[in-house]
Order: structure tokens, then sequence, then C-alpha cells
């Protein structure tokens, strides 16, 4: 039994409202019949239901196409002609010309999601019915959707079945997997064309990492680890227009899929070897970073960029950046008076430091060759090392902001930092928890890899570092040791 509510009664004035016409004009087709048919009387009058009304527009008015969302428009007999490919900013429009008007679907290229060109597209299309914007998501029979009308550029409806657009245009739809949005693949199309073979749109921009490798020697460490991080980001992306093909693929092969013929695959990936982060030497892929790092041409500065957006540095030898207050405590006071002069003109990795080119200085810290600008605040930004190249063991933490590690010879350093995780203590989190697993690792090799997780240390390391010491605590040595070891442990050394 139906217990859905009945939709809202619209009158003749209410149908003539939601059309855009004049109640005179609806009453004189009503008049002679041409009109949708009521849904019933009320008091004598008759009455009609939004959906019928639009449905009657969508078939018999082309004149509204343009104010008739297109779940109402009705399915073609025969296709309908195809309009070609107009470029739009950001994104791609393919066009047919349906029963109520000429249909156009907003493809997106990668990097930008979303359609928010709206005005330029119905200015570069104005004879459009519809938009039809394809998402990188996937719905219940196919790609979703999110359809505009040009009478209301604003009002999106979601909800639109994939199928319905095939049903609409009286043929399947061509399909491109986000990576393969490619303007040129899109404007060649044609219907009945067999799927190309493309290179998918790489994650980031390959093209300075392979136009230096071209300027490097052959098969010296840095030629070798652009070549290896551009095929990182190629094989990412092919791998994305893999998944994309696959998820469609069980879609239209699921048994409640009622319309399985909706789609034409219009481009595929090219394969591209596969490659992994650890195929290469650890000792190579920093040898080969800290070549580039130390070039002055803007080739190596765009390199250095494109892989701070990919892993946030994870292969250089310092990746994070800490702001330093020399005048913020003794510890921050005695790293800042070691500092000499940068000699020479600025490398990428100064320029990852300043890339307005605003500093007042220039800098270096002898103890780990890291580079360090001063900015006119005369606050320090310094680059952090992954890893201590210390002779000495570890001796001490300082609790501060940032966190400070002392060894045995009296070196001050900033604490190692890994290129995604952060250092912090004072509560159970994640912060407190790889500082626990870098003291863990320091007090068993000065010299190892930072804190890449938050778990994994000592539960009395862990303890430690969630204790909410005053700032300017000194962790000593033998306090840690006896937290690594369950032992008990004197309190902490306030040095503020």
């Amino acid at each position: 039994m139906n217990t859905s509510p009945e939709p809202e009664r619209l009158d003749l004035t209410a149908c003539a409202r939601l059309l855009g016409v004049r109640r005179y004009s609806l009453k004189r087709i009503a008049k002679r019949g041409l009109f949708a048919a009521p849904a019933g009387t009320e008091q004598g009058r008759p009455y009609w239901h939004e959906t019928t009304v639009l449905t009657w527009a969508a078939e018999k008015v082309p004149q509204l196409a343009d104010r008739i969302p297109l779940r109402y428009w009705p399915n073609a007999t025969e296709p309908a002609p195809y309009l070609g490919a107009v470029r739009l900013t950001n994104a791609v429009a393919v066009g047919w010309r349906a029963a109520p008007g000429p249909l156009w679907t907003i493809w997106t290229a990668p990097g930008h999601p979303g359609w928010r060109h709206r005005d330029q597209a119905l200015a570069e299309l104005p004879d459009a019915a519809a938009f039809a914007v394809v998402s990188g998501q996937f719905g219940i029979d196919g790609p979703s959707l999110d359809t505009y009308t040009p009478a209301d550029l604003e009002a999106k409806s979601r909800g639109l079945r994939w199928s319905k657009l095939s049903q609409i245009i009286g043929q399947p739809m061509p399909y491109w997997p986000y990576m393969l949005r490619i303007p040129e693949l899109l404007e060649a199309w044609r219907p009945g064309a067999l799927a190309v073979l493309a290179a998918a749109i790489p994650d980031l921009d390959t093209t300075p990492l392979l136009r230096l490798a071209a300027c490097l020697d052959d098969d010296s460490p840095a030629q070798r680890v652009l070549v290896h991080q551009a095929r990182l980001f190629q094989l990412s992306s092919t791998r994305y227009a893999e998944q994309d093909l696959k998820i469609l693929a069980e879609i239209l092969d699921a048994d409640y899929n009622t319309t399985p013929d909706t789609t034409v695959v219009a481009a595929t990936p090219m394969p591209v070897p596969a490659v992994d982060r650890d195929d290469l030497d650890e000792g190579l892929r920093r040898a080969g970073w800290l070549d580039i790092l130390a070039r002055t041409d803007t080739l190596a500065v765009q390199c250095v960029e494109e892989v701070m957006k990919w892993d946030g540095g994870d292969p250089f030898p310092h990746s994070q950046l800490e702001a330093i207050d020399p005048g913020d405590g003794p510890h921050a006071a005695e790293w800042a008076q070691r500092l000499l002069p940068h000699p020479g003109p600025h490398t990428a990795a100064i320029r990852i430091l300043d890339p307005d080119d605003s500093a007042v200085e220039t800098l270096i810290d002898p103890a780990t060759d890291a580079p360090v600008v001063r900015t006119k605040d005369g606050k320090l930004h310094a680059a952090v090392p992954q890893r201590l190249p210390a002779t000495s063991p570890l001796t001490e933490v300082v609790l501060d902001e940032p966190i400070w590690v002392r060894v045995a010879d009296g070196t001050l350093y900033l604490a190692p930092l890994h290129s995604y995780y952060g250092l912090s203590w004072g509560y159970g989190g994640s912060g407190p928890g790889s500082l626990a697993l870098l003291i863990d690792r320091l007090l068993a090799d000065v010299n190892c890899i930072p804190a890449d997780g938050v778990n994994g240390a000592a539960p009395g390391l862990e303890k430690l570092t969630e204790t909410d010491w005053p700032k300017g605590t000194i962790l000593t040595r033998p306090q840690m040791e006896a937290a690594r070891d369950g032992r008990p442990y004197p309190a902490g050394d306030d040095a503020s």
C-alpha cells in the first residue's frame, strides 16, 4: 500500500509561476485542452502536481527548456545531434542538441574540482538549455552529476542518474576518467569513436623534473632521483584513472543496473612501469636531492616545490621549517649565536625558506649545513634536519618551542623532524607519541631516522612525553633511560 503523501497541489496561478509565464497565457492553453491533464479537482477547480507540469513543459514547450530540470526532460527517440566540445576555464563542455534544447556536460580538469566559472560558461554557451557537471565521484549507475539550468545557475540539482543523460541524448554517454580529462582528448572525440590510449595527467607537474634531468649528466644521482620522482607522479595518476574505470565497470555490470549500455569509455590510461619510493637506495636519493637543493637555478626551485607538495620533502635532508625567536630563551640564543653568513648565491633550499626573497639575511647552521633566513621581525626561519650529524650520544632533550636536543660533546640541535610528523608534549596525542618515538630512537642511535609515526615507543617514554612539563624542562638521559626501561625517574629540570 502506497502511503507517500500527495505532492503539493498547484492551481493555475502556481503553475504559471512555476513555468515563468503569464497566467492568462496558460489559462488560454488550458482552455484549448493543450495543457497537462490536471491531477484532480478541489472545490470544483482543477489542480496539478509539479512533476506533471514540468514534464509537460519539457516535452511540449522547448522555449521553456532552460527552466526545466534535466530529470523532467523526455527520453530521445533517436540519437541527438552532437554539438562538439568547447573549452571553458579549467573545464571542457561537450554538448548535444536534445529535443528540449542544447545539453552541455561540463568536464572539470584535474586540480579544479567543481564548476566555478558558471557565468563564463553561460557567456560562451549562450544557447545552452541545461548543464550537467560530471564530478570525479560515482553514483548508483555511473558518474555523479550536478545539474543546472541557465535560468538559475545557483540552483544546483543533485541526484540525476547518469543513465538519464544517455536516455535524453538517445545514445551512450562518453566517459573520461578524472585524470584523463585532457582538453585535446575531449575536443577530438566523436560519437562512435574507439577509446584512445593516453598518458594520464600527473598528480603534480613533472615538467621541471624532466627538464632538469635532461640538463644533468646521465646516471648521476640527481638525474636518477628526478626521473624516479617523475615516474612516481605519473604512476599515481595512472592508477587513479585505472581505478575510475574499474569502479565504472563494476557499476555497469552490477545486477541492480538495468541500463548497462549507457556509457562508452572515451580514453584509457597508458601503462606505466611499476615504481616504488624505495626502488632507489636511500643514500643515492639523499645525495641526489642534496645536489638539487644546492643548485641556484629556477628549475631546481620548481623541482623542490613539487616534491614538497608530494610528500613534504621526505627525501630531503631537511624538509620541515621552524620559526625561532633568538630572544626566546637561552637555547634559542645559544643556537642563533653559532649561525654563519651563507656563502654564495641563494640555493633552492633557501628559496623554500624565503620564496618571495624578502629575508634580510641568509645564514647557515655550521653544525648541520641547514639553511636559515632572518626576516624583518628578527625571527629566524630554519630548515630542520631529519637526522643529526652528531658523533656523540644524546644527553638531554629540552621541552621548548621548538624542542631541542643536546649531545655529549655539548652541541645543541633542533630536534630532528620527519617531513610529516611534528613533536610536542603534555597531552595524550600524536605529537607526544612522535616525541616519545624519537627519544626511543635517539637513545639507541643518535643518527637515527626521525619519528615517522606516533606509536612504537616504550610505554614509559610515552607516559613521560604525555606529562605536562613546564616549558623549558630538560629531560636528562638518565631520566629518559629510566622511563624507557619502566624504572622510576626523578622530575625534570626546569630551565626556564
